[in-house]
């Protein structure tokens, strides 16, 4: 009735011969044991009783008078922020200036002194692990490393392709 290869029918005709055949068939209704064995166990909670009037009052006055002071005072202590910000700006900026440059510097200082020990001594353990065992050993890491440039720009492109979407039958 359709092709198998793009799961569309050939013919717009089909829907109807589909719908012909299925009005075609019988209707079942379920047994007499179907109420008592199924719907039997069914269970329908009943509504909760309404709240009364004086309730929906009272809520209905107090909700907003807290929501309107809440949000008086978040936007109150956000203009107040702003503005302080505005007045002291020339003061905080430098204050943080002077902090990055008090912490960045010695920082900075002590990662390059960190890579300049370091790089000696990795590069000393890998010309002695060459001279001692030979290139074999290294010869699966080199590999694995050049494989995983392709591997992650085929995923890439993978990823970033625009998706081929079907249209199902059903939406037409």
């Amino acid at each position: 009735m359709t092709d198998n290869r793009s799961n569309h029918p050939l013919d717009p005709m089909e829907d109807q011969v589909l719908d012909q055949y299925l009005s075609s068939l019988g209707r079942h209704s379920p047994g007499t044991a179907f109420a008592d064995q199924v719907m039997a166990r069914v269970r329908v909670n009943a509504p909760a009783p309404a709240p009364s009037a004086v309730a929906r009052v009272v809520r209905s006055r107090r909700w907003p008078v807290l929501a309107y002071s809440l949000s008086g005072a978040a936007a109150a202590s956000s203009t107040a922020l702003t503005a302080w910000v505005a007045l002291n700006f020339q003061t905080l900026a430098a204050s943080a200036a002077a902090s990055v440059l008090a912490v960045a510097a010695p920082a900075w200082q002590a990662v390059l002194t960190w890579i300049t020990a370091a790089s000696a001594s990795v590069g000393s353990a890998l010309l002695t692990a060459v001279l001692t065992a030979g290139v074999s050993p290294l010869i699966w890491p080199v590999a694995i490393l050049t494989a995983s440039v392709p591997v992650s720009l085929i995923g890439f492109w993978l990823a970033a392709r625009t998706p081929t979407r079907m249209n199902p039958h059903a939406a037409r």
